[in-house]
């Protein structure tokens, strides 16, 4: 999917940025979604929950943060796979890419590294709240769509973004950032007890 999105592929610099930008909105607006879709479960099953909603991200916000931070093993639900590969042969790149965008946003349907989305999957849920769940789940999308920018730029063959995108997202650094954002997700949980 990487190498789909690549200055190599699209040798001018504007068509890139096109590319990256239909990208980005792509998965942002399907994790919006996805996160409504999660409120709209929420509701359907009979939620908001109150203090056992809140209770509930805790959990499992802290769960993710001991995995990121310390290896905790705690399994993410996930499809061990990505985007289809075909697109790239079949669509055009600038389709492609609002494709490959659109395939990431919904998350559970691709490979994810991190449990920070499960947290916020599960805030929207208990959230029953389909504005907030896609309020949410959007800069989730957006992160994933722009992560290939910060390779993409830094690369110039398809196959060193691929590389370099899996490098830098198995170092430490953005192991503790997600631990961190668990800790800020489990933090404004416990905000919503009411004692």
């Amino acid at each position: 999917m990487v190498e789909t999105i690549s200055p190599v592929v699209y040798g001018r610099r504007s068509n890139y940025v096109v590319a990256i930008a239909l990208h980005a909105v792509a998965a942002t607006a399907t994790a919006a979604a996805t996160g409504a879709v999660l409120g709209v479960v929420g509701l359907a099953l009979g939620g908001p929950w109150g203090n056992a909603g809140a209770v509930a991200v805790i959990v499992v916000a802290l769960a993710y943060a001991l995995r990121e931070a310390f290896g905790v093993p705690v399994p993410l639900p996930q499809a061990r796979r990505q985007v289809p590969e075909w697109w790239r042969t079949f669509f055009s790149p600038p389709i492609a890419a609002t494709l490959y965008g659109a395939g990431l946003g919904v998350a559970f349907l691709t490979f994810l590294s991190y449990g920070t989305f499960v947290a916020v999957a599960i805030g929207a849920v208990v959230s029953a709240d389909p504005i907030l769940g896609a309020t949410i789940c959007a800069p989730f999308g957006l992160a994933r769509g722009m992560a290939v920018a910060v390779v993409g730029w830094r690369s110039v063959e398809p196959g060193a973004a691929v590389t370099s995108l899996a490098t830098a997202g198995a170092t430490a650094g953005p192991r503790l950032v997600n631990a961190g954002a668990l800790g800020a997700i489990a933090l404004v949980a416990s905000t919503q007890i009411l004692y």
